[in-house]
């Protein structure tokens, strides 16, 4: 019953995507090419692929995880990943718009799971995976602008504090092999989409790659750390 109603839950909150999508502020500067919000909200069927997606996101989580008190934490990092992963992938950009609530309601929904779980090292290991996983993506994000033209964007490091509190939640393990598995996504991924001309080998998307590593963390990140 529980990885049902996830599945609903998030699904309904991926759906309401391109609702959101209409009402996010462009970013103020020179435009480069960007694609609109707008237009984003308007592709044929976006409702529905981003439903899917971020149900099986969450059903597989709510499949794989003990505690159903941190479900609902869940519920909302797949759906409104999704919505992250989508609008990512084709601007190349996390809108603080979306990014900030998304932190702040992570951070009440692992509060309150801590809370039903009368267990508040949930919440500290949360908060402390929080820091450091947020201080390496700051380093490499200043190393990125440092050295490699600012490949890595401002945008990973927000969503990269909100994954990290939703993995830490669950545990340590889930924690590395999450951000672990981001990266090699991303560079597995990126190095064979960027060979076929799908995605530009100088900058693409790494929020989708974020989002779908933390979930394998979530879901299997005990099962991988111990072998």
């Amino acid at each position: 019953m529980t990885v049902a109603i996830a599945v609903v839950l998030a699904a309904l909150i991926g759906a309401a995507g391109p609702r959101v999508m209409r009402r996010i502020p462009e970013p103020v500067g020179p435009g480069d090419g960007k694609i609109p919000y707008t237009v984003l909200a308007e592709v044929r069927l976006v409702s529905v692929g981003l439903a899917v997606a971020a149900g099986a996101m969450a059903g597989v989580v709510a499949w794989r995880i003990e505690d159903p008190e941190l479900v609902p934490v869940w519920v909302l990092v797949a759906g409104v990943g999704a919505w992250l992963a989508y609008i990512d992938w084709h601007t190349r950009l996390l809108p603080f718009a979306v990014v900030s609530p998304l932190y702040l309601g992570t951070l009440l929904l692992v509060g309150l799971g801590a809370l039903l779980l009368r267990d508040p090292h949930v919440l500290v290991d949360a908060i402390v995976a929080n820091v450091v996983v947020y201080v390496i993506f700051r380093v490499l994000h200043w190393v990125a602008g440092r050295f490699f033209g600012g490949a890595f964007g401002y945008g990973d490091v927000r969503l990269s504090g909100a994954l990290a509190l939703a993995l830490g939640a669950l545990g340590t393990s889930e924690v590395l092999v999450g951000i672990y598995a981001g990266f090699v996504l991303g560079a597995v991924l990126g190095v064979v989409l960027s060979r076929l001309r799908l995605v530009d080998p100088g900058g693409y998307a790494f929020g989708p790659y974020m989002v779908v590593g933390a979930v394998i963390g979530a879901a299997w990140g005990p099962l991988v750390y111990a072998t």
